[in-house]
């Protein structure tokens, strides 16, 4: 035989005992407690249910939620005073505790989370020279201390597809094309692409050059620049054939062998001057690229992202060694 039910009564001001059974499923919630504490310092349903900003009946079936769960009465209600039962006056100090270490922890955790450093993720095109404007970057962290930044590299094609995926916020590129709509973002700076060459090589002491000088030249190919086959086409245009000696993906591979005068290759001029390399000018192409700072238009942005992405736009990128451009004789 099932032993019988063990059943709380709750005694109510006229005196008739009633059975409330307990729910298993009931836990306390810190709202209770707040209604609760509430109520025990107006005692008064109306002016406790304004304090915490909710309706009567939901402060009170709230407090009758915390009563089963606690298994007693923790007020006395009648129709013209409502009061704590000694049970209430024991479990108050309790309640209590727990509710201002809840609240202090919250405080704790809000804290913190300002305190947190925002993580921006930069992708940076393969042929931008990171060296050559780190600078700016260093200047953003100086103003914006919270804020981390994260560095990619990758190409062009790689940076698009990861701000597509999401997997970077802001993207530094540049490419000769129309950059598609679902991307947005200023120009940053604009620079032109350059010969580089040897010290010793024929164009050393010129400042400027004519593309046909470049007819059968040997040429180092960067085989990853986004405007290798803008730049080849716009030799051919112009009936330029140079002699490729030498294919590469890797920038710094085609800066040593420059340098070691196996031939020479179209660069961006500030690639030229973070690499010290020997290089000049070609009178009359439009080989210019734009760099810009990239996000995707729909996506929401962090305030940090937007901060970094302003800050840039106002940076005064002249004032880099990289992007000041030597004096060109007009000879």
């Amino acid at each position: 035989m099932a032993a019988p039910e063990i059943t709380r009564f709750h005694q109510p001001i006229d005196g008739v005992h009633h059975a409330r059974r307990t729910s298993k499923e009931h836990k306390v919630e810190l709202y209770q407690i707040r209604y609760c504490l509430a109520l025990a310092e107006t005692l008064n349903f109306t002016r406790a249910a304004e304090r915490c900003f909710v309706s009567q009946p939901a402060l009170t079936r709230a407090i009758q939620r915390l009563e089963d769960t606690l298994g007693g009465l923790l007020f006395e209600r009648s129709k013209v005073a409502v009061s704590l039962t000694d049970f209430g006056r024991s479990m108050l100090p309790s309640l209590q505790q727990i509710y201002a270490a809840a609240s202090q922890t919250r405080d704790l955790a809000r804290r913190l989370q300002q305190q947190r450093p925002e993580v921006v993720r930069v992708g940076i095109m393969c042929t931008i020279d990171l060296s050559a404007i780190f600078p700016a970057f260093v200047a953003f962290q100086t103003e914006h201390p919270r804020t981390d930044i994260l560095f990619r590299e990758g190409s062009m094609e790689a940076l698009i597809d990861a701000l597509d995926k999401g997997d970077i916020d802001v993207a530094l590129l540049a490419s000769p094309y129309d950059i598609a709509r679902r991307f947005a973002g200023p120009v940053l700076y604009r620079e032109d692409f350059v010969v580089a060459h040897a010290s010793s090589h024929r164009f050393g002491d010129q400042a400027a050059i004519a593309i046909a000088d470049l007819a059968g030249e040997p040429y180092c190919e960067r085989s990853l620049c986004e405007y290798s086959t803008y730049i080849q086409r716009g030799m051919e245009e112009w009936g330029i054939d140079v002699n490729v000696v030498q294919q590469t993906t890797r920038e710094d591979w085609v800066q040593t062998m420059i340098r070691a005068g196996i031939g020479v290759a179209f660069v961006a001029e500030s690639t030229a001057l973070s690499g010290g390399l020997s290089f000049s000018h070609v009178a009359g192409t439009p080989f210019v690229r734009e760099v810009r700072a990239l996000l995707l238009s729909d996506r929401t942005r962090s305030a940090a992202m937007d901060e970094l992405q302003a800050f840039l736009r106002e940076f005064d990128w002249s004032s880099l060694p990289s992007l000041k451009k030597p004096v060109v004789s007009e000879d």
